[in-house]
């Protein structure tokens, strides 16, 4: 929905639905009854403002869900039904019946598994329910929602939601991570749930990943946490305000005159800091609805006038896959603003370098940036991956040596269900690798077997001075977690007896010191996964050199340098 207000025809539906932009004071009349809490018992007042919302009936068919969603979730332009799971396009008719979509689902971006079912308004509220085409809705399943370590891909998609795998209080679990574009929305989602139905008992194991049975903070500790970061990163926008008051208009309770009884709104879209309050960096300062910063229409202090937020940055090129390093810009359209970035997927709003010229890109990275504005006001967060697959042979910008195993695809990966069959292929990005069992898991390379050794060894590297040698290592269910390192050549390195973590990746980084050709092994207690090798500065994959007949200096070749070498030796000159 892209208009304040939504009028359709009478004639056409039998109703007019009214959607309504609210005024700050409106607002702060309306929370004011949570004046002066902090903490657990303001997120309690929040509670019993917004408890009970008068929801509509699930399904489709007039006044249902898929009813409500013509209001909550078009393109006034396109009559596209927005939805926030894929890339997948679906459009409303000209006229709202409330039929559903072809091969749309109405899905619970919080899962009614978590609380036993639909029989209450949790099943129905439209601030969880959303759009969704079936492959994600099925994929996501109730997982519980967080950053995703290892990608599912045949679960995901390119530039929306991710499904895989995370680790969650030390246990290696399914989840599923919204694209950056909706991160924030679905985090004050989460808020909103985890708060207007606080009295429910969550249940099941996903259910329990994510929530605990009180008051305060029911989101896990892990949650709020990240969820928090993802409001800075992502804030809240003109189509989530518009969302927020089509919601609240069609929850609303009247009288028999017609007269509004009860509002039930996602007031931390209202109130777009409310939940540092709860959660976050002010939990020890009361809350004033009266003084803090609202989204309302008429509230200049959010972004300087209403909603109209620092550019977001672009990038360019906006990521992919390449065969060469890539130079890369990044401008704003906001004249005067200062672009920071991060080149580890990290957010860039509170520690990114300062961008001052083109970035070159050499390995497989996500950049992401941020503009902020001389008033310290900051726009959303862009976000590119750039996969950069050298061929064998070539060697990258500035030697620097990064084998991703991105080529490398089979079934299973850092899950203990990998399984060596025949769609598994070990493809490395240079040739070179010695192992004496090798294979591949989903962008990751396996090696070892339940007979064989997971011993492997990198192509033979040039090495000048001290530089950096990282990787990410993980053990094959529970073959063992103890890793040796060792090197063949005049070298040495800082570490070489190093401990994995069984069910989950783990960064290694030490220091190697040396001159020339070496060959670094890795000798794990069995079997295990590797990714992501990576060595910098003045490193790169050398040919072993090949016996030429006649070459005395060992260049390759036969020239009159080694005729003069020759000469030498039989005068006895050397």
């Amino acid at each position: 929905m892209r208009t304040n207000k939504i009028i359709l025809s009478t004639i056409l539906l039998c109703m007019a639905v009214t959607v309504s932009a609210i005024k700050r004071s409106d607002l702060a009349s309306y929370a004011s009854s949570l004046n002066g809490k902090k903490k657990s018992e303001l997120k309690t007042a929040v509670f019993n403002l917004i408890k009970s919302p008068k929801t509509l009936t699930y399904g489709s068919g007039s006044k249902c869900t898929w009813w409500g969603f013509y209001y909550t979730d078009r393109d006034d332009d396109t009559n596209e039904c927005i939805n926030r799971y894929s890339d997948r396009k679906f459009y409303f008719s000209s006229t709202n019946t409330g039929s559903a979509i072809k091969e749309m689902n109405i899905e619970h971006s919080f899962p009614k598994s978590w609380w036993g079912g639909t029989g209450n308004d949790a099943a129905r509220d439209l601030y969880n329910l959303y759009p969704s085409d079936s492959k994600a809705n099925s994929s996501k399943s109730n997982y519980p929602m967080c950053k995703v370590e290892v990608i599912d891909k045949d679960k995901s998609s390119d530039k929306y939601d991710k499904v895989g795998h995370s680790t969650i209080n030390g246990k290696y679990v399914w989840c599923w991570e919204p694209g950056d574009q909706y991160k924030g929305d679905f985090a004050r989602s989460y808020m909103y749930m985890a708060t207007c139905y606080q009295n429910l008992t969550w249940q099941g194991e996903q259910g329990l990943q994510q929530l605990e049975n009180n008051t305060w903070p029911t989101l896990q500790e892990w949650a709020y946490t990240l969820y928090l970061d993802w409001l800075k990163d992502d804030p809240v926008d003109q189509l989530e305000v518009e969302r927020n008051n089509a919601v609240a208009d069609l929850q609303k309770t009247t009288d028999s005159n017609g007269n509004i009884t009860k509002r039930s709104r996602n007031l931390f879209i209202d109130y777009p800091y409310l939940a540092e309050y709860i959660w976050g960096d002010s939990i020890d300062v009361a809350f004033n609805p009266a003084t803090s910063i609202t989204t309302a229409d008429d509230d200049l202090r959010y972004n300087g006038e209403p909603l109209v937020a620092v550019a977001k940055p672009q990038i360019s090129p906006d990521g992919g896959t390449f065969d060469e390093p890539q130079t890369v810009t990044i401008t704003t359209g906001t004249a005067g603003a200062v672009i920071k970035y991060t080149l580890d997927g990290s957010s860039p709003v509170d520690g990114g370098t300062t961008y001052t010229g083109p970035i070159t890109i050499n390995t497989t990275t996500t950049l992401k940036a941020v503009a902020v504005d001389g008033n310290g006001k900051t726009s959303t967060v862009a976000s590119a991956t750039f996969t950069i697959v050298i061929e064998s042979g070539d060697v990258p910008i500035n030697d620097y040596f990064a084998e991703t195993f991105d080529n490398c695809s089979g079934t299973g990966g850092n899950d203990g269900i990998f399984n060596s069959g025949a769609s598994a292929t070990f493809k490395p990005n240079y040739d070179g690798w010695q192992a004496v069992a090798a294979y591949a898991g989903d962008g990751c390379a396996r090696f070892g077997s339940s007979s064989k050794s997971g011993a492997v060894s990198t192509p033979m590297l040039n090495l000048s001075g001290s530089t950096t040698f990282s990787f990410r290592a993980a053990p094959f269910g529970s073959d063992g977690t103890a890793l040796k390192l060792s090197v063949n050549g005049d070298a040495e390195l800082s570490e070489t007896e190093l401990e994995m973590t069984a069910g989950q990746w783990k960064e290694f980084s030490v220091t190697i010191t040396g001159e020339g050709p070496v060959i670094i092994t890795f000798t794990p207690a069995k079997r295990f996964f590797l990714d992501d090798v990576k060595l910098k500065n003045g490193l790169a994959p050398t040919p072993t050199p090949t016996d030429v007949f006649g070459d005395l200096n060992g260049d390759g070749v036969v020239n009159t340098e080694d005729v003069t070498i020759l000469i030498n030796i039989i005068l006895e000159r050397e």
